[in-house]
């Protein structure tokens, strides 16, 4: 970790200096509590009472603030932050050739100094590009080939014949190579089907912890330069995930679904099998992803539709029940005024012969007719 000034670290970012571009920054801190070696961020003006009174060397800001820090003013904080963070914590690279004792690699392996191999990591008869790391207990498989620059973390497994492009971070306990899930019904049981293809995973590519790529049945199973794949996710046999596209955690991707370029995921989204999303498509997290998307643009919900229709179908759900209230008061009240207006019915006229008293054939006079 190398100390800078401000104003060297402004140059790196394209910033604008404002105050003393000598003081020397050693590292990164939190805006409340960073020292005068360190350089803190702020990326709203919420904060702007914390930068008032910290004690942070210098500030990454998006636009002036009163501080006692020398402030380097940028059109984007979260990218001059990450370019600083880079600087001073650099990703794991192979200095020097070096191969724990505690290491297995096979005889036949092709490692291009410098390479580092940790403690009771296993090396099949496979090819490592120059600056690669290979932490301790990761595993390696035959033919497998890794490009230069990549870091393989603590128990990560690349199985036999994947290919890894140049600087891929692949994270502890995360699986590249596995078989796929296929089976052949036959009766009451289950054939497994052999997965005979590979995994293929382009330049910059990281995976997280505990994800796993599964290898194709046939061809290639396939994650484009610049894909983020969070921790906890499962690309299944045959996908092709299109370049630059992030997948927050917990995501699965059914067998064979093709995600376009620059698509980004939420956490816990699952997708069917077979499907086609489009480049820049945006996906929020926990939805279901059950039909192919065509058209880029924002979209959630279970199951999945335009991001604006289904976020006024939420707010008419919010609705309901306070919407049948009023429609049962609306209705008991419409009733009773029914009732009330209603005309009180007159008494009906008496009908058959006249009423009077009975003479059973007799006359007034008391003389029978009969």
């Amino acid at each position: 970790m190398t100390d800078l000034t401000v104003a060297a670290l402004a140059a790196m970012v394209n910033g604008r200096l404002i105050g003393d571009g000598e003081r020397r920054i050693r590292g990164l801190g939190d805006l409340r509590s960073a020292g005068p070696e360190q350089i803190g961020f702020v990326r709203h003006q919420s904060y702007a009472p914390a930068a008032a009174v910290t004690q942070a060397g210098a500030l990454l800001v998006a636009e002036p603030l009163t501080t006692p820090a020398s402030q380097i003013v940028v059109g984007d904080v979260d990218i001059a932050f990450a370019k600083v963070a880079l600087h001073f914590h650099p990703q794991p690279s192979a200095r020097q050739h070096e191969v724990h004792p505690t290491a297995v690699v096979h005889p036949e392996a092709q490692l291009e100094a410098p390479v580092s191999i940790g403690p009771r990591a296993v090396v099949g008869r496979c090819r490592i590009g120059a600056g690669s790391v290979v932490m301790a207990g990761a595993v390696v498989g035959d033919d497998a080939v890794l490009g230069p620059g990549c870091v393989v973390y603590p128990n990560a497994t690349l199985y036999h014949g994947v290919r890894l492009g140049a600087r891929v971070v692949v994270h502890s306990n995360a699986v590249v190579g596995s078989d796929g899930f296929g089976y052949a019904h036959e009766g009451e049981r289950w054939l497994k089907v052999p997965q005979l293809g590979t995994v293929e995973i382009g330049d910059d590519v990281e995976l997280g912890a505990n994800t796993a790529v599964d290898r194709a049945t046939l061809g290639a199973t396939r994650i484009g330069a610049g894909c983020k794949i969070d921790n906890l996710c499962h690309i299944a046999h045959n996908c092709d995930i299109g370049p630059n596209t992030v997948m927050a955690a917990g995501c699965l991707v059914a067998g064979s679904t093709k995600l376009g370029a620059r698509c980004v995921v939420g956490g816990s989204v699952a997708m069917s099998g077979h499907l086609v999303i489009g480049a820049d498509v945006r996906i929020a997290g926990a939805s279901a992803v059950l039909q192919s998307i065509a058209e880029p643009g924002d979209y959630m919900g279970y199951p999945l539709m335009d991001k604006r229709q289904w976020l006024r179908t939420l707010q008419m759900l919010r609705e309901m029940p306070e919407r049948r209230t009023r429609k049962r008061r609306a209705d008991s009240q419409a009733a009773a005024s029914a009732q009330a207006a209603a005309p009180v019915p007159n008494p009906e006229p008496p009908t058959g012969p006249a009423s009077g008293p009975k003479t059973d054939g007799a006359r007034t006079d008391g003389s029978r007719t009969d």
